[in-house]
């Protein structure tokens, strides 16, 4: 039988706590369509198919995540950081065949000022959100956050999880609705899983130091059934106390060479991702806008010296 993992995403405490106190650095808020400071409600259900390219059938980890979110005084890039939203291609990949590098550290202003109308974060209730695919299926369930302080309400959905399940195909999330959010349901054809082929070179079981002076070539399997899925490579590292990401924008054509001068300054065992994600929006009483999303990954562990 399937073995279910469900468990509450402990960070989101912590950053409904940084929101805060970003909230109250005197920035202007903006909402999620780009107008000035207001409310927004945004609902996101983000399920993940992650295959490790050293494993020879296309068997993965299967993940799904969602945040229903009530939120003010703070823009929507801000929020999406500092609550861990999953990638979002419009605004967190650069231009097709464009490397960029992003800075994915949360920095909160220098000094806290007081203000007139202090900004909140309401995490929304959805009631119990099922996630299914063809053959397996995994249930989030509403926990309600603890209240710590009394502008922070609400709850938070943990991640859930089904190990080693087949290729995702078809991806429909449903909820029945909650206190805060209606019924929806939204569906979406999972794009094909991009396999690796080589990584400069290197074939999977190799040893995987890459030589990075020239640039690394990265090939995988093309695909010509997801002409509207986003294709990337990414490569998150640390330098220091910054959390930053290199991010590809890549013509689905097979091979794609990492710059030479865009890696040049990483270095030690890091994780290339080669993704491709497919997306739909989706309509619930109490939100101005939902979003499905899909994104299937397959990764591997490199080492730059």
């Amino acid at each position: 039988m399937m073995q279910l993992i469900a468990r509450i995403n402990s960070p989101v405490a912590a950053a409904v706590l940084l929101l805060f106190a970003a909230a109250c650095s005197g920035e202007q808020g903006i909402d999620a369509e780009g107008s000035e400071a207001g409310e927004a409600r945004l609902g996101l259900v983000s399920v993940g198919y992650q295959h490790d390219w050293m494993e020879s059938q296309d068997t993965a980890l299967l993940t799904a995540t969602a945040q229903f979110v009530r939120y003010s005084a703070g823009d929507h890039d801000q929020v999406a950081r500092l609550l861990a939203l999953p990638l979002d291609p419009r605004t967190d990949l650069p231009q097709r065949d464009r490397c960029q590098l992003y800075d994915l550290s949360i920095q909160l202003g220098a000094e806290s000022q007081e203000t007139e109308e202090p900004g909140y974060i309401e995490l929304l209730e959805a009631g119990d959100l099922k996630v299914e695919t063809e053959g397996s299926s995994v249930t989030l369930y509403p926990s309600h956050f603890p209240g710590l302080l009394p502008f922070i309400s609400g709850v938070t959905y943990g991640e859930a999880r089904a190990a080693q399940v087949g290729r995702a195909h078809q991806v429909r999330a449903s909820s029945g609705g909650g206190e805060s959010v209606g019924p929806f349901s939204a569906q979406l054809p999972s794009p094909a899983l991009p396999r690796l082929i080589s990584i400069a070179g290197n074939l999977p079981g190799t040893s995987l130091t890459v030589e990075k002076t020239r640039g690394v070539e990265v090939q995988w399997e093309a695909s010509a059934s997801s002409p509207d899925a986003v294709t990337y490579i990414a490569i998150r590292h640390t330098r220091g106390k910054r959390d930053l990401a290199l991010r590809c924008r890549v013509q689905d054509d097979g091979t794609f060479t990492l710059p030479a001068a865009m890696i040049a300054d990483i270095s030690g065992r890091v994780e290339i991702e080669m993704a491709r994600l497919r997306q739909t929006p989706f309509s619930a009483l109490g939100l101005e806008r939902g979003e499905l999303r899909v994104t299937v990954r397959d990764t591997a562990t490199i080492a730059l010296p």
